[in-house]
C-alpha cells in the first residue's frame, strides 16, 4: 500500500478519486481549496490529497486517529513506521533525518508540532511528531519538488 501511495505523487486529483483504493474507502471525498491549495479529504478513513491548481497530486495526508478530526488511517505506512513509534524508533529505522523544525512558538498559533523530513530519490517522508516526540501524528509523502524551502 505504501509504495501505492507514492505512485499517486504526480497524478491528477481526479484520477487518484476514481482509483479501486480510494473508492473501496466508501467515503466521499470532501473537495476545498485554500488559497492556491486544492485538496481532497477523506476524514473518517484518515487521509488526504493536496495539489497545486494544475491538480496534480503534491502531497499525501496519513493521520492517526483523532489528529485534526480525523479517523486513524489503517493502511500500511511508509517505510515499515508506525503511529505509535517514538523519534528515537523512527530515526534507528530510517536514519537522519534531511531536516528538522518545530516545537517554536508562532504568534497567534501557538506552539509549531516538532517535524523530521526523510528526503528519497523520488519522494520526502514527513514525519509530524506529537508532544515529546513519543508518538506520530501526521505522515506525509510529497514530491521532491513541493518540498516548502
Amino acid at each position: 500500500m505504501a509504495t501505492e501511495l507514492v505512485k499517486l505523487l504526480g497524478n491528477r486529483l481526479d484520477d487518484v478519486s476514481e482509483l479501486p483504493f480510494v473508492l473501496a474507502l466508501n467515503e466521499a471525498g470532501q473537495a476545498k481549496m485554500v488559497h492556491d491549495r486544492l485538496y481532497l479529504e477523506y476524514p473518517n478513513s484518515g487521509i488526504a490529497f493536496d495539489a497545486d491548481l494544475d491538480g496534480r497530486v503534491t502531497s499525501v495526508f496519513l493521520y492517526t486517529e483523532g489528529f485534526q478530526g480525523n479517523k486513524g488511517f489503517a493502511g500500511e505506512l511508509p517505510e515499515g513506521i508506525s503511529f505509535t513509534d517514538n523519534r528515537r524508533l523512527i530515526h534507528s529505522r530510517l536514519g537522519q533525518p534531511s531536516a528538522s523544525g518545530g516545537g517554536t512558538i508562532i504568534q497567534f498559533f501557538g506552539k509549531a508540532p516538532k517535524w523530521d523530513r526523510f528526503d528519497r530519490a523520488s519522494y520526502s517522508l514527513h514525519i509530524q511528531y506529537g508532544d515529546g516526540y513519543e508518538t506520530v501524528d501526521l505522515v506525509s509523502l510529497m514530491r521532491p519538488d513541493s518540498i516548502p524551502k
